[in-house]
């Protein structure tokens, strides 16, 4: 706290004497070593004009030891005190360290579609006690995937509504184009040719706990369930864990290929409380929601759903969770359903969110700043 509200405060105020730079543009992220997807389309398009000079500040946190990030984070707040853009796409509390001046602009294109289980200042969990301030302040535009989400995304980031905007999640855009289609099968079939011909079983879990601390739940009843569908010969089980989980955990089903691209090749999907239900819904395929904590969970954290109502089937029970659930889960998928649930919850998930985002970008640019 000491860093964030005093050294990172008078590092920019310094830093701030200069003028806004026109055409600086940052792309910032703590989570990373390098950029993250939810940022990359957004970075692309920026950098095809002419009238932008990128900088690039990307830093795992988590990775390293508090020297190192707070080198990071002054670098970055000299250099904000004159971008006229910055974009992030998680919780990147340098950006809150301070007030920012007038004439620079603050992009969350916030990583996750759709509001499913709560987060920010809506739960205990996420904001420590001890943090002074708000950590999502100094945001000109948080980016949602429907004009539904904005209430709860409002009052998670304690932020006025007319911040948010449903122009679509940016990372969104891949699922609609073709290419990206055809290379992500490509890809998965060439690191694993003994998935042709069966039906592809992607389990892509969240974490519980903190960061600093991840776990998962069910992780037994899982590998039970991939040594028999393994051995039943119709299906191919594959693993994506959360960045924060350890791959040991899921044995030799895990894989290296980013989760979007997994995305046009799994037949089923099974997660737990995370929000790549809402991405997989874009493709129309079956759900399995395996959630042996559900009501803990519910207590603990709560949802702004209800779970009963997403267009998936829920598995409670470790011991109920076998090849018949999963059949049981293809049998009774309802792409009706899952269309009102995209209806509601990705309506500007549609292939264009970067366009209209960079058209925002402009927008701003020409009237010359905030």
């Amino acid at each position: 706290m000491a860093v964030q509200n005093i050294i990172l405060p008078l590092v920019y105020f310094l830093a701030k004497a200069r003028n806004i730079e026109k055409g600086l543009v940052i792309f910032a992220d703590a989570h990373h070593n390098e950029c993250p997807v939810s940022l990359k389309n957004v970075l692309d398009r920026i950098r095809d004009d002419n009238d932008f000079k990128i900088l690039e500040f990307y830093h795992d946190f988590s990775q390293c030891g508090s020297l190192k990030s707070l080198i990071y984070s002054i670098q970055f707040m000299k250099l904000y005190a004159k971008a006229e853009f910055v974009f992030i796409c998680d919780n990147f509390l340098p950006v809150s360290a301070c007030n920012k001046r007038k004439g620079s602009t603050v992009i969350q294109l916030w990583h996750a579609c759709g509001a499913f289980k709560k987060f920010g200042y809506d739960t205990s969990g996420d904001i420590p006690k001890y943090y002074k301030g708000n950590v999502y302040k100094n945001y000109d535009l948080v980016t949602v995937s429907s004009e539904e989400c904005i209430k709860h995304f409002a009052g998670a980031m304690k932020l006025d509504k007319s911040v948010f905007k449903a122009l679509g999640v940016s990372r969104t855009d891949i699922y609609f184009d073709d290419i990206f289609i055809t290379q992500s099968k490509k890809r998965f079939y060439n690191e694993n040719p003994n998935a042709k011909g069966k039906k592809v079983v992607l389990w892509a879990p969240t974490f519980r706990g903190n960061p600093a601390e991840p776990y998962l739940e069910g992780s037994d009843a899982i590998l039970r369930l991939a040594d028999e569908l393994s051995n039943s010969g119709e299906w191919y089980f594959v693993t994506k864990l959360h960045p924060h989980i350890k791959k040991s955990v899921a044995g030799d089903y895990t894989t290296d290929i980013p989760t979007e691209m997994l995305f046009s090749v799994a037949d089923l999907l099974i997660t737990d409380y995370s929000s790549v239900i809402y991405e997989y819904a874009l493709f129309k395929k079956p759900i399995l929601i395996f959630a042996p904590d559900l009501e803990k969970y519910k207590r603990d954290r709560g949802f702004y759903n209800d779970i009963e109502s997403l267009p998936a089937e829920i598995v409670t029970q470790p011991g109920d969770l076998t090849v018949k659930s999963i059949e049981n889960a293809v049998s009774k998928f309802d792409e009706n359903k899952t269309t009102e649930f995209l209806e509601k919850y990705m309506t500007a998930c549609d292939g264009r969110s970067t366009d209209r985002i960079i058209d925002f970008v402009n927008e701003i640019k020409i009237q010359g700043g905030q």
